[in-house]
């Protein structure tokens, strides 16, 4: 898995690729998410349209990040997914506790609004 970040507009954006399995790169993205917030930063996009298949560690790293930003006043906003990833999210009950969008720009939007 490889992550990009950027700011827009005062949102981080993670853009993740490859697949989020156990490994130093998922430690990575939970320790990239405890930055954000120590730093005060609490609105964040995560873009997974490049992202093959989500295994229950990587699951699991979303779960805890999107538990982390909202004790902190945040949000976790997903986009991109893919069909396999969005009925992973259905099937475990998860699409609810994340603010799910079809693309990047639709996830920046809410995150402004």
């Amino acid at each position: 898995m490889k992550i990009k970040s950027q700011e827009v507009d005062g949102v981080t954006v993670f853009e993740v690729s490859g697949e989020m399995y156990g490994g130093p790169e998922n430690v990575r993205l939970t320790e990239m998410l405890d930055e954000l917030i120590a730093a005060k930063k609490t609105d964040v996009v995560i873009d997974m349209r490049k992202v093959k298949w989500i295994a229950s560690t990587g699951l699991g790293i979303l779960v805890k990040g999107r538990t982390a930003f909202a004790e902190a006043g945040g949000t976790v906003r997903l986009c991109g997914l893919n069909e396999r990833v969005l009925t992973l999210l259905q099937i475990t009950k998860m699409n609810s506790l994340f603010d799910v969008h079809d693309t990047r720009e639709a996830a920046l939007a809410a995150a402004q609004a």
